[in-house]
């Protein structure tokens, strides 16, 4: 289910340099959650230039919608980093930040091993 009519009140272009050499340009979209029934929340979610605009994300309150809206973007951004590709600013070609959607940047991730 989707609203018509989104109000989409905060973006975000990022541009993906593909191993190959080819590049697409990204928009990722928020949506402003509204209310569905007296409990339930949905909040519209887009990534222009790749998947589109999803189907509204559903949550428990309008905190938990918009919430897993991020979440969905964020996961999404963060599966576009196989084979070597990258996530850049357009504008300065510098890193992009994922801190933006709420999660640490995937290419700058760090793996911790407990040593045993």
């Amino acid at each position: 289910m989707r609203t018509d009519t989104p109000r989409f009140i905060a973006s975000q272009a990022i541009l993906w340099l593909h191993a190959d050499g080819t590049e697409t340009r990204i928009e990722a979209r928020i949506g402003e959650p509204y209310q569905v029934d007296a409990r339930t929340w949905a909040c519209p979610a887009a990534l222009e230039g790749v998947d589109g605009r999803y189907p509204d994300i559903f949550g428990d309150g309008s905190m938990q919608a918009l919430s897993l809206a991020m979440g969905l973007i964020a996961t999404r951004l963060g599966h576009m980093l196989e084979n070597d590709a990258q996530l850049v600013y357009p504008e300065d070609r510098s890193p992009w930040n994922g801190a933006t959607f709420g999660a640490a940047n995937p290419a700058a991730r760090v793996v911790h091993r407990r040593d045993d």
